[in-house]
């Protein structure tokens, strides 16, 4: 005997409410993972994410300060031993289909510079993502993803600080480490002080370092920025692209630093015992004066 129409009515009400509430109970499960609460609730504790490139990147983010950090690891993690690398804190991880780090970063850069002018762009790492979580190369979940990508969309290149591993570092780096830790370091002794930087002509432009050290102590002077220009002098090579190096761990001075440079590269952020000033400063083919 077939069910009433009133009895099909509230069969289908039923089901369709217990599907409603499955549903809802999936979507708040997402949401309760640390990182997920971290991101929503903007606390200020890092959330930790693994990038599987070669070498891989550790990345860092504090929902708080917004301050985010790329650490290149030294050691090998692929997939078949993330489990032992990584530590419980840092278990999210991303497996791209782009395995060189260079090329992946390069590409992520280009992603964040780029959004903004054609949207049509997020559609790539939501395709990625996707493809990542059929294919079981990330443990990100769809609610973490979501988070990450809207944090994503209030940064861009210059608010991460890149973290490369000491046996990467050239050459001419650290003969120039070397040579400075005969000079004196006592800009560094002082509490509460302006940050101190150095700056590098590398754009073949005559007279650029000096220009911009003028501009730098003007504005120090003016209180509109607080920087001590400790010297200037002429990079060793030419280079396309302007960039920073931390070596103070001020990464929120260090960012305000550079988007009023207009350098909008990241920071490398390096640890060097000997260096005499928080940040280097290497100005390209491609800086220009601010106004």
């Amino acid at each position: 005997m077939e069910p009433s129409y009133q009895t099909r009515k509230i069969i289908e009400r039923f089901l369709l409410w217990a599907l409603l509430i499955v549903l809802g109970l999936a979507a708040a499960a997402q949401f309760t993972s640390p990182m997920a609460r971290a991101l929503a609730r903007r606390q200020s504790s890092d959330v930790h994410l693994t990038v599987l490139t070669a070498p891989a990147m550790e990345f860092t983010y504090n929902p708080s300060s917004q301050k985010a950090v790329v650490r290149v690891s030294a050691e090998k993690i692929n997939a078949k031993n993330r489990t032992k690398k990584l530590p419980p804190a840092n278990g999210r991880y991303f497996i791209p289909r782009q395995a060189n780090r260079d090329d992946y970063w390069n590409e992520f850069k280009q992603l964040l510079a780029s959004w903004r002018y054609n949207p049509l762009l997020v559609l790539r790492p939501v395709w990625a993502y996707i493809t990542a979580w059929h294919d079981r190369r990330t443990n990100l979940t769809p609610a973490e993803f979501a988070l990450l990508c809207m944090e994503l969309t209030q940064l861009d290149a210059a608010d991460f600080a890149v973290r490369l591993p000491a046996a990467s570092r050239s050459k001419k780096t650290r003969t120039a480490d070397k040579q400075e830790s005969v000079q004196d370091m006592a800009p560094l002794a002082v509490k509460d002080r302006p940050i101190v930087v150095e700056i590098y002509n590398a754009s073949g432009k005559r007279g650029l370092a000096l220009a911009l050290t003028q501009y730098l102590r003007e504005q120090n002077e003016k209180g509109l920025l607080r920087v001590d220009v400790l010297q200037y002098d002429n990079y060793p090579s030419y280079q396309e692209e302007s960039f920073i190096v931390d070596y103070s761990d001020r990464l929120v001075q260090v960012k305000q630093l550079s988007h009023a440079l207009g350098i909008n590269s990241e920071v490398k952020s390096e640890s060097s015992p000997n260096a005499i000033c928080d940040t280097r400063i290497v100005l390209g083919k491609d800086f220009e004066m601010p106004l």
